[in-house]
C-alpha cells in the first residue's frame, strides 16, 4: 500500500509539481554571433532632433541616433544589434516557471532602455520613467491589450504590467515621436538579445533537436536547426545579408 501510494505521489508531482523543474541534464547550450554582411552606409544611423521638447533637448545625449539597425562595424566581421534569439522549436509540451524578478523598461534622455524587451510569460514587465518630463506609453500589441497611459517625470516605481506570449510588438510614445521599442513574451526562459558585440547564448537547454530563430525589427527572420546533448555547447551563428 505505501509503495502504491509513493508510486501515485510521484505521477502527480511529475504531472503538477515538477513541470518548471530543471533537471540535471539540462545543460546543454547554443551560442553564436549575429553578423551583418552587407553595405552599412545604407543603414546610417540617423540623428534625431530632441529640440521640440525642452527636457529631452537638456537631458538627451548628445548625438543620439536612431536604434531601428545598429551595425558595429568595429568588429570583424560587422555585427547587429538587438536580435532577439529564441528557441522556436523543439520544447514540445515543456513548462517552465518564470523567473519571479521582472523585467525593466525605462525611458532615460528620451529613449527607451533596452531598446528591445524580452521575458518570459510570468514575468512582469516594469515601466519606468527616469527623464524629467513627462511620457506617454503606447503598446501596440496584437494579443495582449492595448495600453495607452501618461507616465509623470521621475517615476522610478512606475507601472507593472502583465502580458501573455506575443511576438516581439512595438511600444511608441505619442509624446516623443522619435522614441519606439520593441517587447516578445515567451513562454519558455531560452532567448537572448545581441549587444554591442553581436553574441547571444541560451544556456540550460533540455538535450534535444531545435528550431532557433532570430528576429530583427527590419530585417526580419532567420532560422537554425541545432542538436544539442547534455553538457554540449554547439556554436550557430546567423548572417542578415540585405538586398
Amino acid at each position: 500500500m505505501f509503495r502504491k501510494s509513493m508510486m501515485m505521489a510521484l505521477v502527480l508531482g511529475v504531472a503538477f509539481g515538477f513541470a518548471g523543474a530543471s533537471r540535471a541534464d539540462d545543460t546543454a547550450a547554443v551560442k553564436g554571433k549575429v553578423i551583418f554582411k552587407g553595405d552599412p552606409a545604407k543603414f546610417k544611423r540617423d540623428q534625431i532632433d530632441t529640440t521640440k521638447d525642452a527636457n529631452c533637448k537638456t537631458n538627451a545625449p548628445k548625438g543620439i541616433g536612431t536604434e531601428e539597425v545598429i551595425i558595429d562595424k568595429e568588429n570583424t566581421p560587422p555585427t547587429l544589434r538587438n536580435v532577439i534569439v529564441t528557441i522556436k522549436e523543439g520544447l514540445g509540451d515543456r513548462k517552465f516557471e518564470p523567473k519571479k524578478d521582472a523585467v525593466v523598461i525605462d525611458q532615460v534622455g528620451c529613449q527607451y532602455k533596452p531598446h528591445v524587451v524580452v521575458l518570459q510569460k510570468g514575468q512582469k514587465l516594469q515601466v519606468r520613467n527616469g527623464d524629467d518630463t513627462n511620457h506617454n506609453i503606447h503598446f501596440q500589441p496584437k494579443v495582449n491589450q492595448e495600453l495607452n497611459f501618461s507616465q509623470p517625470k521621475k517615476d522610478p516605481d512606475g507601472r507593472a504590467v502583465d502580458l501573455v506570449t506575443e511576438a516581439p510588438f512595438r511600444v511608441k510614445c505619442d509624446v516623443h515621436p522619435w522614441m519606439g521599442a520593441w517587447v516578445a513574451v515567451y513562454d519558455h526562459p531560452f532567448f537572448s538579445v545581441t549587444g554591442k558585440e553581436g553574441t547571444f547564448e541560451i544556456k540550460n537547454l533540455p538535450p534535444g533537436k531545435y528550431v532557433i530563430e532570430a528576429w530583427h525589427e527590419k530585417l526580419l527572420t532567420q532560422t537554425a536547426t541545432v542538436e544539442v546533448k547534455s553538457g554540449e555547447t554547439k556554436e550557430q551563428d546567423f548572417t542578415f545579408e540585405p538586398k
